[in-house]
């Protein structure tokens, strides 16, 4: 579990949400996959993990009734009314720019200068006298 902040905010509301949403999450799997051996073992599981959401399921609905604001798409799905999806934010697209692509510009044209120029390390000047030998050769 996380630490409580003192500062009760939305985004600690939302770090409740998200924490009560994961046991939701978890009751399902536990219902649906988990083996046990018994009906009262699955049902001392589930116990156990109720016992851990419902102290922030009351934390979460006191923060509502505050005044704290959230977004529906925050909520945990045992807090949707049956049947309805979460809410899907619309994030704006941002416009494609125009590539200003040429062409004719030469690849080489673009190049920087390398900055090991003159160092053991220069590679352009071997590379420039392997073509020199090449061509002479050919």
């Amino acid at each position: 579990m996380s630490t409580i902040p003192t500062i009760e905010s939305k985004y600690h509301l939302k770090s409740i949400h998200a924490e009560i949403d994961l046991f939701d999450r978890r009751l399902a799997h536990l219902n649906k996959y988990d083996v046990f051996e018994t009906e009262a073992a699955r049902a001392a599981a589930a116990r156990k993990l109720n016992l851990k959401r419902d102290p922030l399921v009351v934390t979460a609905k006191r923060l509502v009734a505050e005044g704290v604001e959230y977004k529906e798409s925050d909520l945990p799905r045992s807090f949707r009314p049956e049947g309805v999806p979460a809410p899907v934010e619309a994030k704006p697209e941002p416009e494609p720019v125009a590539a200003t692509h040429n062409p004719a510009e030469n690849r080489s044209a673009r190049r920087q200068g390398s900055p090991y120029a003159g160092t053991s390390l220069d590679w352009e000047k071997s590379v420039q006298h392997y073509m020199q030998n090449k061509s002479a050769k050919a």
